[in-house]
């Protein structure tokens, strides 16, 4: 199957829009045999009557199947309902061979958010199951599922790209494309292929980028990404398909990681008055019990130490995590270092950015937390320092722990996601990091991009928690082979199985 694969074409006067960028693309299309044209929204730059109108001239000579969803520009001034009246349906099924392509409309009117309601999630999951036989499995959305690269501040992924991206790993979907951002980019999650095209029309690119459109081509063993710049340099992604999860031996474990967040410690346990703690005294001492007992060689608290920073928290906290017996690492929530807690962290738990390094294992902590705000940054000039200290590392077993997370985690919105969160998983994926450690939003989730193991924990004792299973911790083993990672109940000790991962160096 070859696919010819554009986005945000942003069709409108010569201000906004390059048509020779556009012709000379779909000369390409004319010029080779493709199978199906999809385009990821965008279509005009301001969903308007005459726009619309020279779309359906400029797309009128494409004689192969074409699928095409809007995007938050097509949405505007009441422009959806002349896309339907000019372009066609905005949600749907393509079916064809062994391939189905599940095409949705993200967008919102008059705003460049995207999301996808209850009923067109029923309908991807609906039709998912009912197409669960097809080889190719396809999904089209006009916003991103995966934080973009280079993209500025990161804001408008899916607001349930969580969900939607832990639907698409249980469904076995072979391929998401998207859109959106006017830059390219390529990740493949578990044996998910995530496409991001850049605009092939617009005008508004980034950092001087290039116009662009990608040629994607799917056989039974691979799946390979092509993206053509309109300056001819061009960049090519393969990705194997359906990779063997079978493990016959796993070596020896080499070292245990606990990872723990949001133990939410607060000096309000002390009060009488019920229901005025959001810290869960009894599952943070059986928690405690467990981890002592489990032979762990490290626990990494990826912030949320406590419900405050102000003294009190930070006094009981110190004697709270004395009881663990592993050696600890910390890096901070904005919660943790609010009010006097920038200092107080520091007194207690030592520098902001904390590292451990202990025969080949390396893992360097990354304070992602701004004073007195939720919202997580890492920085143009702290990124490229952070990753010349890694390059610099001999170890060969390299990580990173933070609070805030460079992945979408389910049942939670995106605000959890770092700011240069599409730079920062971009640099650890090219970079192979092996382990990415992070805590916020609440949720166990682990998946692996590239060849980095990406591992977000639950709370461990607040009162905030997102999971069925209940407040609870991961448990990381590194053997030399692979990695295992399961969650531990935090009350009872119940485990369960988050997953098993080759590791990078493995010949198993």
């Amino acid at each position: 199957m070859k696919i010819f694969h554009i986005s945000d074409t942003h069709i409108s006067d010569d201000k906004h829009f390059n048509k020779n960028a556009l012709e000379k693309a779909l000369r390409e299309l004319n010029s080779g045999p493709y199978d199906i044209v999809i385009h990821s929204g965008d279509v005009t730059e301001s969903g308007r009557l005459e726009q619309y109108r020279k779309a359906e001239k400029l797309f009128k000579g494409i004689d192969i199947p074409f699928v095409v969803i809007p995007g938050n520009h097509d949405k505007r001034s009441g422009g959806f309902s002349l896309y339907q009246e000019y372009i066609g349906e905005a949600n749907g099924v393509k079916e064809g061979g062994d391939s189905v392509i599940i095409y949705v409309d993200t967008g919102v009117p008059d705003a460049n958010i995207g999301r996808v309601g209850m009923s067109k999630f029923e309908m991807i999951r609906d039709n998912l199951h009912k197409y669960q036989k097809k080889s190719i499995k396809i999904v089209n959305v006009h916003h991103h599922i995966l934080p973009v690269p280079r993209a500025g501040r990161e804001r408008n992924v899916l607001s349930n790209a969580g969900d939607l991206l832990e639907l698409f790993l249980k469904m076995d979907v072979d391929l998401v494309l998207s859109g959106h951002r006017h830059y390219p980019n390529v990740h493949k999650i578990e044996d998910t292929v995530i496409v991001n095209a850049g605009t092939v029309s617009g005008r508004k690119t980034r950092h001087g980028e290039a116009n662009s459109y990608n040629v994607i081509e799917i056989d039974e063993s691979e799946i390979k990404v092509t993206t053509q710049r309109m300056k001819s340099s061009r960049e090519v992604n393969s990705f194997p398909r359906k990779e063997s999860k079978v493990f016959y031996d796993f070596g020896e474990r080499e070292f245990r990681i606990v990872q723990v967040s949001n133990t939410f410690i607060s000096s309000l346990t002390e009060s009488r008055l019920p229901n005025t703690t959001k810290f869960k005294h009894t599952h943070y001492t059986n928690a405690v019990d467990s981890i002592n007992n489990i032979e762990a060689d490290l626990v990494v608290h990826c912030g949320g130490i406590v419900e405050e920073g102000i003294s009190r928290n930070y006094e009981l906290a110190d004697e709270y995590l004395s009881r663990i017996e592993p050696p600890i690492v910390y890096t901070p929530a904005g919660r943790d270092i609010n009010y006097l807690g920038y200092h107080l962290f520091q007194e207690y738990f030592g520098n902001l950015d904390q590292s451990y390094a202990e025969d080949d294992i390396f893992l360097q902590g990354v304070s992602s937390a701004q004073y007195d705000s939720p919202v997580g940054i890492v920085g143009d000039t702290e990124r490229k320092e952070l990753f010349k200290k890694m390059n610099e590392r001999e170890e060969t077993f390299k990580g990173l722990f933070l609070h805030h997370n460079v992945v979408p985690i389910p049942h939670s919105r995106e605000k959890g996601l770092l700011e240069d969160s599409g730079d920062i998983l971009r640099k650890v994926v090219d970079e192979n990091i092996d382990l990415v450690l992070t805590g916020t939003s609440s949720h166990p989730f682990a998946a692996k991009v590239g060849n980095t193991l990406v591992s977000n924990v639950n709370a461990l004792s607040s009162v905030y928690q997102r999971s069925r299973y209940g407040n609870s911790f991961n448990l990381v083993d590194v053997y030399n082979n692979a990695i295992v990672i399961s969650e531990i109940n935090s009350l009872w000790g119940n485990r369960r199985l988050l997953g098993i991962w080759k590791r990078n160096n493995s010949n198993d």
